[in-house]
Parts: C-alpha cells; structure tokens; sequence
C-alpha cells in the first residue's frame, strides 16, 4: 500500500519541503527554549557543579516556578491565537462560494494521466477497476477487475 504524499518526498513540491523543514525547525528551537531551565536544574541536580553559580544566579528554584508560570502563559496564548485562527478559517471557507473549476473532458484526462482515450472510456465501463502505479506514482496500467 502506498504512503500519503507526505512521506513521499519525491512527490513533494519544493515549497511543500521548505515549509515542512522551517516548521520542523522553528518547533524543536521552541521546545528547547521552554525546556532550557529544566535542563540546567536536572544537571545540576545530577551534580554538574559548573551550573551551581547560574542556578544562584537565575534565582534558584522560585525563579523556576516563575519561568514555568511565564511559559505556561506563553502556550495558552498561542494556543488561543492557532484557535481563533483555526475558527477564522473555518469561517471564511463557510461563507466563501466554492469555486467550481470548469469540467474536464476526456482527453483533458487522458492527457493529464498519461493514458489513451480508449482505454480511459473502457475503464469507464467496467464495475470494478484496478489501478497500478509505479513508485513515482505513475499510473502504469488499468486492468478490469470483473
């Protein structure tokens, strides 16, 4: 069976793949920004005495409690930002008239798929059809199933 376009990079446009990596990025940069303290106290608790002094000098265990206070606020507002920007979205597309591209003939299909119009108006007959792709996702040949 084959995957989604997602984990198919061949079949990936290249701002598909630019956009993945940036997001990729800016969300692992966000992670260790909020886990950094957490890092210096386990350290420090595990007994690396180098980070004894920023410890002291952060404020200790309060500052901590303060950062993570700070931090917490920081996902609940960019939780309700991707919300409200969620429910934008939803809205607009409601009250937006779909678009209805024109319809495709025959060999418009054909040509689009790289298969003869005869074969794409016998496929049409048949009760069941089978589609075989290559791993380019290609279609190499239509079979009748029936």
């Amino acid at each position: 069976m084959k995957d989604i376009i997602i984990n198919q990079p061949h079949l990936q446009s290249v701002r598909q793949k630019l956009g993945s990596a940036l997001l990729a990025l800016a969300s692992w940069l966000l992670w260790l920004y909020f886990l950094t303290p957490l890092f210096t106290l386990g350290a420090w608790l595990m007994g690396l005495k180098s980070l004894s002094d920023e410890i002291r000098w952060f404020g200790g265990y309060k500052t901590l409690l303060e950062l993570m206070q700070l931090y917490a606020e920081i996902i609940l507002v960019i939780a309700l930002l991707w919300l409200v920007w969620t429910v934008y979205l939803a809205w607009l597309r409601a009250h937006r008239p779909p678009h209805r591209p024109p319809p495709v003939t025959d060999s418009q299909l054909a040509t689009a798929f790289k298969v003869d119009v005869e074969l794409l108006s016998k496929a049409r007959t048949g009760n069941k059809l089978t589609v075989h792709f290559d791993d380019h996702a290609v279609i190499t040949r239509i079979g009748d199933s029936s």
